[in-house]
């Protein structure tokens, strides 16, 4: 009887354990990874029927920063409190319809959207690195910043 092959399964049951020991020390995604962090307002999309500010004033706010962190939110260096980060999923056409009064079709939602409370104002899930943030009566795309390598 050879060993060959019993060596290669010995081999192989070794190789597959300890894949499995280290996915199983895999790091778990951050809890609310999605929206914390760093973000660029990239483009003005829209308006509720109400804004306090101009669309002028608006735009100048493209290419600010929002900072979504637990402890507060800045935008454009104006601080929030800290947020509870609390998420609700919605029909996007009526909750923006009912509670901005304003249009869902240039904002670029899913139907179905998650809403992310942060204290002063809500951000929209769009996509993976992208959200729409509503501030001051305007609706912005927003892009995720690559973060600081450590």
């Amino acid at each position: 009887m050879s060993l060959f092959p019993i060596v290669g399964r010995l081999v192989a049951m070794t190789t597959l354990l300890a894949l499995v020991a280290h996915t199983g020390h895999a790091k778990k995604p951050e809890k609310d990874a999605d929206i914390l962090g760093t973000w660029t307002l990239t483009k003005v999309l829209d308006s509720a029927d109400i804004a306090s500010l101009t669309d002028q004033q608006a735009a100048a706010l493209v290419g600010k920063v929002l900072v979504v962190r637990r402890d507060g939110v800045t935008i454009n260096g104006e601080p929030c409190r800290a947020p509870e980060l609390t998420r609700r999923r919605h029909d996007a056409a009526k909750y923006v319809r009912e509670g901005y009064h304003a249009r869902v079709g240039g904002l670029g939602l899913p139907d179905i959207v998650t809403v992310v409370d942060l204290d002063c104002t809500e951000a929209f899930l769009k996509e993976r690195e992208k959200i729409v943030v509503f501030w001051q009566g305007y609706f912005y795309d927003a892009v995720r910043q690559p973060q600081a390598k450590r």
